[in-house]
């Protein structure tokens, strides 16, 4: 397993909630709901429990004068596909890890919760999807004679910061300069064109920060961060490349865009 790059911040305990790697890649002709099984098949041992959730709506970044996509890790729903597969998790037995397959997408998600557990770190996750994705694009290749081509990738890394008041914002994040005494609710949205060493842009970094209620009634600040756009190439490696520069890109944009402050409450290391 690959080492966590040195010169990364660490917290001792960070308010991490939840992470997401996942590809979208071209429809594999052929594939149909029929064959949903045999891809849980695939990953049964681990995640034996399944859920159908609604389709992902294609994403692309693009750039040159078209509009961005919609924002937000959540993205819109589609009611069909032309395949008649939907979207379906298999769920490990703690609820904490899944994995989401639909016709153009494969995700894993970590979560915090349903059992709270401790994070795994990237290293882990992603160490986890890589095994996952190969042997999805190993299944298309055996049985449907189709690579796995590869459009788009992303990262997503969900803070839940707790709060006694929406007016600690500015204890929290570096760039919330309010000096209203009481905000009722906050809703702020960050992004960024990344560009690689030849000045061309490949990815967007898109950061959210918005006021919310847990079940409990509990005041929340949610921090999510996403970097999402085109792997270099169109291969499993070409996206785990790229996944690992926006783990990197996010952690990096996490600690700029948070305060001293918070740092402390979290148990910086460096």
């Amino acid at each position: 397993m690959p080492q966590r790059p040195a010169h990364l911040p660490d917290f001792a305990d960070p308010p991490l909630d939840e992470v997401v790697l996942g590809v979208q890649f071209a429809q594999v002709p052929g594939l149909t709901s029929v064959h949903v099984r045999e891809v849980w098949d695939l990953y049964r041992s681990e995640y034996p429990k399944v859920e159908d959730h609604p389709l992902l709506q294609p994403i692309f970044e693009t750039f040159g004068g078209s509009p961005p996509q919609p924002m937000g890790f959540q993205p819109f729903f589609l009611g069909s596909a032309l395949t008649g597969v939907g979207r379906v998790w298999f769920i490990s037995e703690t609820e904490n890890h899944l994995i989401q397959f639909q016709p153009d997408r494969f995700l894993t998600n970590w979560r915090k919760n349903p059992n709270d557990q401790p994070y795994p770190r990237f290293e882990g996750i992603a160490a986890a999807y890589d095994l996952s994705l190969k042997k999805l694009a190993v299944f298309f290749k055996d049985r449907f004679g189709h690579d796995m081509i590869v459009n788009q990738a992303e990262v997503t890394y969900i803070n839940i910061i707790p709060v006694e008041s929406f007016s600690e914002a500015t204890k929290y994040f570096k760039n919330l300069k309010y000096s209203i005494p009481e905000i009722e609710g906050l809703n702020v949205t960050m992004v960024e064109i990344i560009k690689d060493d030849q000045n061309k842009p490949y990815a967007r970094l898109i950061m959210e920060i918005q006021s919310a209620f847990l079940s409990d009634g509990r005041r929340v600040y949610k921090m999510s961060l996403i970097f999402r756009g085109k792997p270099e190439g169109y291969g499993c490696d070409d996206a785990m490349k790229f996944l690992a520069q926006g783990r990197e890109t996010i952690v990096l944009t996490f600690k700029d865009q948070t305060t001293n402050e918070a740092h402390k409450l979290w148990g910086i290391k460096q």
